[in-house]
């Protein structure tokens, strides 16, 4: 809820959560099991900058549904990431790191210069910042369901490469 309040982001819309790269098995905390079209997708794109909206179980709270019963599916490449989502051992609540319809922030001083007076703190991840240019490009979204796909934001994945992959 803190979340959504300091970032401005609606009620009604799914927040999005990492799985660890390392234990795909927590996919079964959000999902009832993965549309074929989505394990496909996961299949090429994870890890990888590619969030699948999809279903959530029908038990999924609220507040991260934002009453939808969908969810956003994440699996981060950045192995200190994964590594901390195995530590806690569940998957984690993320967003990008902007206020709702403001640039993401793209080094450390940007984030400060958002949330400095609303956060309790933050973790850094060393090599984020060695990382390749890809990560200062937001996350291609699609939304499935069990007939259809929509591109909902066309980031560092291509629609042509998503088609490409859902149709070959």
């Amino acid at each position: 809820k803190k979340l959504r309040e300091i970032k401005g982001i609606n009620q009604t819309k799914p927040l999005s959560v990492l799985i660890s790269k390392n234990n795909f098995e927590m996919l079964n905390e959000c999902i009832d099991s993965l549309l074929p079209v989505a394990q496909r997708l996961a299949k090429f794109f994870w890890p990888g900058p590619l969030t699948i909206i999809h279903k959530s179980k029908t038990n999924f709270p609220d507040y991260i549904t934002g009453g939808t019963g969908f969810i956003g599916l994440r699996c981060s490449p950045n192995n200190e990431i994964n590594d901390f989502i195995d530590m806690v051992g569940h998957p984690i609540i993320s967003t990008s790191a902007n206020l709702t319809g403001q640039p993401p922030a793209t080094n450390i001083e940007e984030v400060f210069s958002y949330f400095s007076e609303s956060i309790d703190g933050l973790l850094i991840f060393d090599d984020l910042e060695k990382t390749h240019e890809s990560y200062n490009v937001p996350s291609t979204i699609i939304k499935v369901d069990q007939h259809n796909f929509e591109l909902i934001r066309e980031g560092a994945i291509k629609k042509s490469d998503i088609l490409r992959k859902i149709y070959d």
